[in-house]
């Protein structure tokens, strides 16, 4: 398990544990960011670029060093 900011382009993950604040938790999983998703990383660089299904998420970077992943490849 290993933060969103260490995953590489093209990288299939699936979110494992969220560490962020009450908020940040909520708007994530409101639009699909939530324990057990699957999802591909489409980029990685200021920003995570992290698609979960249709949905396309722009997390930024901060953000992203709180959310926990496994990879799928």
């Amino acid at each position: 398990m290993y933060p969103l900011t260490l995953t590489k382009d093209g990288e299939r993950v699936e979110v494992q544990s969220l560490n962020c604040q009450h908020d940040d938790v909520y708007r994530l999983n409101e639009m699909g960011c939530v324990q057990g998703a699957k999802g591909t990383i489409i980029s990685n660089q200021d920003n995570v670029i992290l698609q979960v299904g249709e949905t396309r998420l722009a997390i930024a970077g901060n953000l992203a060093k709180s959310i926990f992943v496994t990879s799928l490849n």
